[in-house]
């Protein structure tokens, strides 16, 4: 093989492959108490759909941390691709013990920043919280009617916060994420905190 060749090969394969990069995810938690706080009244778990995701091209990974009040709950490394979006369904879950109930909020903060003031990444990525599991087809995501489901945009540096009302022991919550095609900045992060207001 001449070497005219071998560059040739490299290129193409440098063209069709491609890239990956990751951006990381910290998840807290906290729990109040309007007379006394539950302790360990939620945690986050892998979903039914984490191995597949984990093991796919897109790499998405939870590493948990111990679970107690006003402590980090864990890290998420979200991966992306810049020519292909990915849909990444009931991922996690989270799930109350036998002793909570009140309301509960995530707070999902995305900063400015990164390469020329853009965010980590493009147009369309977002991650998806619900109380009923999300379903996947050719167009996307879904999920069950009737559910309470809520969009937090990663696209976009602010803060959002919604509300899931009167959860219980009973309640469970799925995650799901989609990554947006497009480049993106792999050195960001940005910040998911979860809050149980008991009464």
């Amino acid at each position: 093989m001449n070497r005219k060749t071998m560059i040739a090969i490299v290129a193409l394969v440098a063209t069709l492959l491609p890239a990956v990069a990751v951006a990381d995810v910290m998840v807290q938690g906290f729990v109040n108490g309007n007379s006394q706080a539950v302790p360990d009244a939620f945690y986050v778990q892998p979903g039914s759909n984490y191995m597949q995701a984990h093991s796919a091209a897109g790499g998405f990974t939870w590493m948990s941390k111990s679970v107690s009040e006003s402590e980090i709950l864990g890290n998420i490394t979200l991966g992306f691709m810049t020519n292909e979006t990915i849909y990444e369904v009931n991922v996690l879950d989270v799930n109350f013990s036998s002793g909570a109930s009140g309301d509960f909020n995530i707070t999902v903060t995305v900063p400015s920043g990164g390469v020329s003031g853009t965010v980590a990444f493009p147009e369309d990525t977002a991650m998806w919280v619900s109380n009923e599991p999300f379903t996947l087809s050719y167009s996307g995501i879904h999920f069950a009617s009737g559910s309470t489901t809520y969009e937090f945009n990663l696209a976009s540096p602010g803060t959002t916060s919604e509300v899931f009302d009167n959860v219980n022991h009973s309640t469970h919550l799925y995650i799901a994420f989609v990554v947006g095609a497009g480049p993106a900045d792999e050195s960001y992060s940005f910040l998911v905190t979860m809050s149980l207001l008991s009464s």
